[in-house]
């Protein structure tokens, strides 16, 4: 099972996406983790990993906003790898102002 989280014109029409992450088993204790770090909307809704989700531009900034901040803080390795994992898709969808999607797999 994953959560993919896809960037780019290509996710709305059933096409490659531009950019794309997957949330896998793997993942999920790092993400409980980081959820316990402080409210952020983006995480809350994403560990929902049986819903599809869709984020526009502001939503995608706000999620920025909230995670960066986490790159100063002392984290587990594998909750670095995750937070480096959902900026780098975050800041993608930012940077060529697309909306970003979670697709439960």
């Amino acid at each position: 099972m994953a959560y993919d989280l896809v960037a780019g014109p290509g996710s709305e029409h059933g096409e490659a996406p531009d950019d794309a992450t997957s949330i896998d088993l793997h993942d999920l204790p790092a993400l409980a983790r980081l959820l316990r770090r402080g409210h952020c909307d983006f995480l809350e809704r994403i560990s929902h990993l049986a819903q599809d989700q869709a984020f526009d531009l502001r939503q995608v900034d706000a999620a920025l906003d909230c995670l960066l901040p986490l790159r100063h803080a002392s984290l587990h390795p594998d909750e670095r790898a995750l937070l480096h994992k959902l900026i780098g898709v975050l800041s993608f969808a930012s940077r060529t102002q697309q909306g970003l999607y979670g697709i439960c797999d």
